[in-house]
Parts: C-alpha cells; structure tokens; sequence
C-alpha cells in the first residue's frame, strides 16, 4: 500500500477519533508496521497538516482544529 492510502487512513482516524492517538494505536486498527506509520506521521507533522508530541510518540490532532491547536 502506498504511502498515500496510509495518509488518508491516518488524517480519517484523526477526524472521526479520540485524540490524542499513539502510533501504536494506529498500527493496531490498521495492520501496516509502525515503522511505516510514524514515517508517515513524521512528514504530516513537518508538512504542517498534524501537531504531535515527541516525546510520548502521540498524534495530538489535525492542525487547525480546535484540540489540534
């Protein structure tokens, strides 16, 4: 699966979800590896599209939205 279904996944989940969600969450609901996932969750964060905290490996939400900040 390309990168770009695994985007949409994520952005889907985020939208429709609790926040905050742990990789590892995301890994759970979907079966791609972790690996692939916070690649992709890494250029979301830098395109600006999501806010995530490092240090607990935690999506904090879509940027722009009200818990996203």
């Amino acid at each position: 699966m390309k990168e770009t279904d695994i985007e949409r996944i994520i952005i889907k989940l985020l939208k429709e979800g609790k926040k905050p969600v742990k990789v590892g969450d995301i890994e759970r609901i979907t079966g791609y590896n972790r690996n692939i996932i916070q690649k992709v969750v890494n250029r979301l964060a830098v395109e600006g599209k999501v806010e995530i905290d490092r240090c607990y490996n935690k999506i904090l939400g879509l940027k722009g939205e009200a818990d996203g900040r």
